[in-house]
């Protein structure tokens, strides 16, 4: 059964150029959500990709908050690097500004949202000569699950406010509770004021987590899968800038 919603999977994000995404996640983490939670997240996500209504709204709603946050972006639906000039072609110093920017899109879906643009790709960035940040994510979306979505606000809260109550708390909401260690080597090893991000290490602890808990049985929520797949764009785009960043600027900007 869980092959068949790997199948799913794949079939709701074919011809979008996301099919390198799904088989660069581990394939533990198919092995630790239930199947008919997978086969459920699957259906849902294929659901929205073809409802351009609920996507347009989820566009727009999103673009509201980051403006209404102080966030120069600007989301549109038009031709990929429309109007811009693409991420890698920028200074480093405009690289680090944009990449700041980038988590603190992330993280204000997170903080602010019970919805979430998962398209977060490079190729989906542009930026214009007077440094305004476009926006042009493709049809992935969803509405977190309330549960989970406090569960994930709580681990990050906890981290980056160094709250081990709150951290703690939110791995047992999130049937986490023997992966402390691993989840803070996998939000920061590095300076929070100055991190740099690799795709390989991080799909490497990732699959490490995953696998530990394949080993011992342990069932995950089914929202884990789309969080997955927006950490992969996060990180493949942040890797791709190459220059350090203030993951700890963009939380508090986020909270504040």
């Amino acid at each position: 059964m869980a092959g068949g919603a790997r199948k799913m999977v794949r079939r709701a994000l074919r011809d979008t150029s996301w099919s390198h995404l799904v088989d660069y996640a581990s394939p533990a983490l198919f092995d630790v959500i239930p199947a008919r939670a997978l086969l459920a997240q699957s259906r849902e996500l294929f659901s929205n990709r073809g409802n351009k209504k609920l996507f347009s709204q989820v566009r727009e709603e999103a673009g509201a908050l980051l403006r209404e946050r102080g966030i120069d972006v600007d989301l549109t639906d038009g031709p990929e690097g429309a109007g811009g000039t693409a991420l890698a072609q920028l200074s480093p110093d405009a690289r680090s500004e944009i990449g700041e920017r980038i988590l603190t899109i992330y993280f204000t879906q997170v903080f602010r949202s019970p919805d979430a643009l998962l398209d977060l790709r490079a190729a989906k960035f542009a930026a214009t000569e007077g440094g305004s940040l476009i926006w042009q994510p493709g049809a992935l979306y969803l509405r977190w699950q309330p549960d989970f979505l406090e569960g994930v606000r709580g681990l990050y809260r906890g981290f980056y406010l160094r709250d081990a109550e709150s951290f703690d708390a939110a791995l047992q909401a999130l049937d986490m509770a023997d992966s402390g260690s691993a989840l803070r080597n996998l939000l920061g090893r590095d300076d929070p004021r100055h991190a740099r991000f690799d795709i390989d290490e991080f799909h490497a602890s990732f699959h490490e987590l995953f696998v530990s808990y394949r080993s011992r049985g342990v069932a995950l929520h089914r929202n884990f899968l789309p969080l997955g797949v927006c950490l992969m764009c996060l990180y493949e785009t942040l890797d791709s800038l190459g220059v350090p960043l203030d993951v700890q600027a963009a939380v508090e900007h986020a909270l504040a």
